[in-house]
């Protein structure tokens, strides 16, 4: 038996811990009306740095930050910590973009991951920050081999050396997995404690003089020149909205087809430095796996492994803190258990932390840009499940965007509105639900040496079909 704590509405190990290192100043909810030169929606990644970037850029512009929970509740504070370029999705980015945005957006991506790093040390965020790279592994023979049995990988095809494969005995030199058969090496990637970079940059923006305030929520956006944010207690007067409220925003009748939202689940073990030396885990690498419904897990500065993915839930429209979003307890298990079928050395280790989030899940897998009626509402969205990295480019892109500049930032391939809508509800619920549960047992189904099956490969391909259709089209 795995026994694995409730998520409920649990704060995730990332908050808890964070919280505990540092408090911050508090922030009280808005409760008067304010005037301000732009207002940001949304506390997460996106918020922040587009905070980050406008101070930079316009010293002394007046901002005020709103959040509906506290900076870090979201999913910055809930996400597995991978700082990850997109070469894993080289073939589809090019064929959405072309060949030459397509690799400068890829570019961007990956000099990100090294950016964000300095960036932090130079601001002195003590955010476990480690650039070690992520080590892909294949745990079946069913799952995609990384050989390039097909021909020269993108990465080569578009001058990048290739990722460093690795065979049985290779990879199982680095982590001692026997379910471990194959392995590919991406030293561009890296983790961090992602509640620590959130409440980090959420102290950099008060020193900077950026009016936060937590637990307000919006409750009416009056579009208009200036705009209105309306909210229980008080309103926003601003020049200028910057929209950033991540799975939330699928409530909002602007991008209520703008993406499907999905939850993930996430547990953490008690500290176990001693146990991954026995695995030879004991660096500060991160792993996911090949499987459909992956599984994603890394180590911690205090010793313990933190593992997300295996199964999922759909959520219902925007409920992003419904039932389904954070408080079934199977999907909990399932990371849980795929720990312990992963590493059988660690059999008896003790879970102490699960919670769960919603996840913006666009049909092109990448995230969108778009201006609202006047002209001076902007929205950055759908970051689907990779938003750290993305995030940090989506600052930059907001940032330019409310300054009215055009710059290498503006003019990157992603900065435009949705290339595909997603099914209205209530279609959409049961059709990601569907997907869900098929990619999950089929990817239980090969594990235990059985064929996935025709309908659980159907259903559960779907979402990529959709996508691959719309990547078919090429640049729009």
């Amino acid at each position: 038996m795995i026994e694995v704590p409730r998520p409920g509405a649990a704060r995730s190990f990332w908050l808890q811990e964070a919280l505990a290192h540092d408090p911050g100043a508090p922030t009280p909810p808005l409760d008067r009306h304010v005037v301000a030169d732009v207002c940001i929606v949304g506390g997460g990644f996106a918020g922040l740095w587009s905070a980050v970037r406008l101070t930079e850029r316009a010293p002394g512009i007046r901002i005020a930050l709103l959040e509906q929970d506290i900076v870090g509740g979201g999913a910055s504070g809930r996400n597995g910590g991978f700082v990850s370029s997109s070469w894993y999705d080289a073939e589809a980015i090019v064929a959405l973009f072309g060949v030459t945005d397509g690799l400068r957006y890829l570019e961007a991506q990956s000099d990100a991951v090294a950016q964000l790093g300095a960036f932090a040390r130079a601001h002195e965020i003590d955010c476990w920050f480690h650039h070690e790279g992520v080590l892909a592994v294949r745990t079946g023979a069913w799952q995609e081999p990384f050989d390039g049995t097909e021909g020269p990988s993108i990465r080569e095809r578009l001058g990048r050396p290739p990722l460093r494969t690795l065979d049985e005995v290779e990879v199982r030199a680095m982590v001692d997995s026997p379910r471990f058969v194959e392995g590919a090496f991406n030293p561009d990637n890296a983790i961090v404690q992602p509640a620590r970079l959130a409440r980090g940059l959420r102290a950099l923006l008060l020193e900077r003089g950026v009016h936060i305030f937590e637990r307000t929520k919006m409750l009416g956006l009056e579009r208009s020149r200036p705009a209105v944010i309306r909210c229980e207690r008080g309103a926003v007067r601003a020049d200028r909205v910057v929209l950033t409220t991540g799975a939330w925003a699928a409530d909002m009748r602007p991008f209520t087809r703008s993406f499907g939202v999905i939850a993930d689940y996430v547990v953490a073990t008690e500290p176990i430095p001693d146990r991954l030396a026995e695995i030879g885990w004991t660096n500060q690498m991160g792993i996911a796996d090949a499987r459909d419904w992956l599984y994603y897990l890394r180590p911690t500065d205090d010793g313990r492994i933190v593992i997300g993915g295996g199964a999922g839930s759909a959520v219902y429209g925007g409920r992003g803190d419904g039932r389904s979003a954070n408080a079934l307890h199977h999907f909990a298990e399932a990371p849980a258990r795929g720990l312990c079928w992963m590493f059988p050395q660690l059999e008896g280790v003790r879970f102490t932390h699960a919670w769960g989030g919603p996840i913006d899940q666009t049909p092109t897998f990448v995230p969108f840009y778009r201006t609202l009626d006047p002209g001076n509402i902007h929205a950055g969205l759908g970051f689907s499940g990779h938003g750290v990295v993305q995030t940090y480019i989506g600052g930059h892109i907001l940032a330019s965007t409310v300054l009215g500049q055009e710059d290498e930032w503006t003019t990157l391939a992603v900065n435009r509105p949705e290339t595909a809508k997603a099914p209205p509800e209530p279609v959409r619920f049961p059709l990601v639900r569907a997907a869900a549960y098929a990619l999950e047992h089929g990817d239980a189904r090969e594990d235990a040496g059985k064929r996935r099956g025709r309908l659980y490969r159907l259903v559960g391909g779907a979402p990529l079909r959709h996508r691959e259709r719309v990547v078919r089209r090429g640049p729009q």
